[in-house]
């Protein structure tokens, strides 16, 4: 390994690692990555501070991962977005990076290789956050994503839980609803301590809605007037963190 690039790493599914940053990209446009020994970090929240998103990519998650020393590197999220182009299926990112320089390297039949230098970001502040969430579902990502999309253009959509059957999404300006069901084979899991309803924001549930598609599951924690909780659990390993302050 150059020593200048102390960091480097191999993750299977460029698509599903492009697709994750497609979502932090919707949120912020720059971004401070932490690589350290157990994984890649990254947390950010949206200058309306409507949104946190945390990124957890621990290193089991990476067909190669070798870290020399810690390295965190600002990222201009936008700019890295619009120049890499989009990967082909079986395509493997590839990303070496040190203080001043990065590269990402998308290989497959062909190699394309990018190189960026690290921009001044400050590390995202997060304040402690005690919620008591009185619902918790784990449902199958992409049955979400399609219920979210089928309501798109909504406004506001209404997340309301009344027992452990059925998730209701609902959508008062257009006059509709989805529906997540244990018997649908939607929900894998649901707990419910009350029943709860809180509207949130659909353009903001939409920016990180394509993580479905790279995703296996989804856990959804929320209650009345308080924010949601959102973790997407990736095929090829990692996470995504979502916080949702409720629409006021």
């Amino acid at each position: 390994m150059s020593e200048d690039f102390p960091v480097y790493l191999e993750y299977a599914s460029a698509k599903s690692f492009i697709t994750v940053l497609k979502a932090l990209g919707n949120l912020v446009d720059e971004a401070l990555f932490n690589f350290t020994s157990e994984g890649l970090k990254v947390k950010a929240i949206d200058p309306a501070q409507i949104a946190l998103i945390s990124i957890s990519l621990p290193s089991d998650s990476f067909l190669e991962y070798r870290v020399d020393r810690e390295v965190g590197v600002g990222v201009n999220v936008n700019n890295l977005l619009k120049t890499l182009p989009a990967p082909k299926k079986g395509d493997k990112l590839i990303m070496r990076a040190g203080e001043e320089f990065y590269e990402v390297i998308l290989e497959g039949v062909t190699t394309k290789r990018y190189k960026y230098r690290s921009i001044e970001v400050s590390a995202t502040e997060i304040p402690e956050i005690e919620l008591d969430f009185k619902v918790r579902a784990l449902v199958m990502a992409k049955s979400y994503t399609t219920a979210i999309k089928d309501l798109k253009g909504a406004g506001t959509l209404i997340f309301e839980v009344n027992d452990d059957q059925y998730f209701h999404i609902k959508a008062p300006e257009l006059n509709a609803e989805a529906k997540l069901s244990r018997l649908g084979g939607s929900i894998i899991d649901m707990e419910v301590k009350e029943a709860s309803r809180t509207g949130y924001d659909e353009d903001y549930l939409a920016r990180v809605l394509n993580i479905g598609n790279v995703a296996e599951t989804l856990e959804i924690k929320f209650g009345n007037e308080i924010p949601a909780y959102l973790s997407f659990s990736l095929v090829e390993g990692g996470s995504v963190e979502y916080l949702l302050a409720p629409k006021a």
